[in-house]
């Protein structure tokens, strides 16, 4: 799976775009993660077993901030997760997405993700650092392509808690 992982990092890292600005994060049946990233916030929550929901926000450079609200569902069995979110309720619109998750070195998660709907594109590739259980250093590279504005990529760093 690792050579998996380092293969959709590679084909993300060069084609048009990059994802979602939260990290990938592993979460527990009722557990909670909340973060900041450079220009993120999000806040997630696992419902249920292998279904998380979540929301986030992102200070665009160029253009007005986005809001997400998604699921993010881990497929049995693997590490694949499907996400199905919503940006900017009222004047956005629905995407769809996967992502993939692997652990790259003792403490260290590795994560990839892809989104799009009809408006736009993003891809991420990042890792995780466990600090403690609570605690993840995070850092990603993400890019994200409107069809109709300014396309945006950049380095982010962060921190999530786990409660």
């Amino acid at each position: 799976m690792k050579k998996a992982l380092v293969g959709v990092g590679l084909l993300l890292s060069v084609s048009v775009g990059t994802a979602f600005a939260a990290p990938i994060n592993n979460l527990e049946r009722g557990q909670s993660a909340v973060g900041l990233m450079t220009d993120t916030f999000y806040v997630e929550h696992e419902i249920v077993d292998n279904l998380t929901i979540g929301y986030q926000n992102i200070d665009r450079k160029h253009g007005s901030s986005m809001d997400d609200f998604y699921a993010q569902y881990k497929l049995p069995f693997s590490s694949v997760r499907a996400i199905l979110g919503h940006r900017d309720l009222g004047s956005g619109s629905t995407y769809i997405g996967l992502s993939v998750s692997e652990n790259l070195a003792p403490k260290v998660n590795g994560y990839a993700s892809v989104i799009g709907s009809d408006d736009f594109t993003e891809y991420q590739v990042g890792a995780r650092l466990e600090l403690t259980r609570e605690v993840d250093l995070n850092l990603n590279y993400r890019n994200f392509r409107p069809d109709h504005y300014r396309n945006e990529s950049r380095v982010e760093v962060g921190a999530s808690y786990k409660f």
